[in-house]
């Protein structure tokens, strides 16, 4: 072997590392960029809350949009809960969302409409998942199924 192989044959590998370094931060931005949507979204639906909430008060009533964002809120979290499932969302933020959703659960006026959804009285066939993340508090949904899917989170640095 002489030296225009060993030289097109390291080019090769530097570019191949390249590829593989820039297609998994590549990735990892994707995962990035709905990690924050997803905290953009929190805070439009916070925005709708009744006044009281936001400095942790309890409160009688809601009025019909301040009780649409409890709902939101509640539904945000679901969503919340299947994209760490699907694997888009990363250890890290989930470390930080899943105590903030259990938190929130607690609170007035979320926890008024989620003890009914809780009970079954409404959407009973929903919120599966945040049903198992507020009975058990380490509760994470990404649960890796397959070698495949576990290459696939760590390309995308989960």
């Amino acid at each position: 072997m002489n030296a225009e192989f060993w030289v097109a044959f390291s080019t090769g590998v530097v570019a191949l590392i390249a590829l593989i370094t820039s297609s998994a931060s590549a990735a990892r931005a994707r995962v990035k960029t709905i990690e924050d949507a997803y905290v953009a979204r929190y805070w439009q639906i916070l925005d709708q809350f009744p006044a009281q909430a936001l400095i942790a008060e309890e409160g009688t009533s809601c009025a019909p949009e301040e009780l649409k964002a409890a709902r939101l809120y509640l539904r945000l979290c679901e969503d919340e809960l299947e994209l760490r499932q699907l694997g888009w969302v990363s250890r890290n933020t989930w470390r930080q969302w899943s105590p903030g959703i259990q938190a929130q659960l607690a609170l007035w006026p979320v926890t008024d409409e989620w003890a009914l959804i809780r009970e079954g009285q409404r959407a009973p066939h929903q919120f599966a998942l945040l049903r198992q993340l507020a009975t058990h508090s380490d509760y994470d949904p990404s649960q890796p199924r397959s070698i495949v899917h576990r290459l696939a989170k760590i390309w995308r640095g989960l």
